[in-house]
């Protein structure tokens, strides 16, 4: 909890820089691409995560991987966390400055996962119905989970809607266990 507040208060205080700098939207693609980085590449995470490497080390290693791909202000925000001993937190860091700036432009991510491929008028019908729901734009995130049997889930923050087979299938099936439970007394 402590390390999610932390990356909170580093993401802000590296938003308002790019804000005030009108680099905001380099900043932001600079970060999806190093937490793509850092996810893709787990010898990077765990050396960002050692103790037994020095932050000079780390610096030396960041620098190298991301000094021709991001903008001078990301790569000093980097250079500032290694020297600070924040190094482990950047993935988190990286996430939470993504979500704020989604937040600033008005973007959520909502997640939906189906049985199967949904025809267009369903998909376009849900993000209708997300997009009333937020407020927002809504970037879907489709998956195919056939486990699911059919119907779909749908997360979008902390709300979500399951109406997958297989959980109403569940449902009926407690209900009959709790129905023939009370009856039986």
């Amino acid at each position: 909890m402590k390390q999610i507040r932390l990356a909170n208060r580093y993401a802000k205080a590296l938003f308002e820089l790019a804000l005030e700098q009108q680099k905001l939207e380099i900043v932001a693609e600079d970060m999806q691409l190093i937490n793509d980085v850092i996810a893709e590449n787990r010898d990077l995470a765990l050396l960002l995560k050692s103790p037994v490497v020095n932050s000079h080390k780390k610096t030396s290693v960041l620098s190298a991987l991301f000094e021709k791909n991001i903008d001078h202000l990301s790569l000093r925000f980097l250079s500032l966390l290694a020297k600070n001993g924040r190094e482990d937190i950047i993935p988190q860091i990286a996430e939470s400055l993504l979500n704020i700036y989604n937040d600033y432009r008005g973007i959520t991510d909502a997640w939906l996962t189906s049985a199967s491929e949904l025809e267009k008028d369903a998909k376009t019908a849900i993000l209708t119905m997300l997009k009333r729901l937020s407020g927002k734009e809504v970037r879907l995130h489709e998956y195919v989970n056939a486990d699911l049997l059919g119907g779909f889930v749908v997360k979008l923050g902390d709300y979500q809607y399951d109406a997958s087979t297989k959980t109403l299938i569940k449902r009926l099936k407690d209900n009959i266990k709790n129905n023939l439970i009370i009856a039986g007394k």
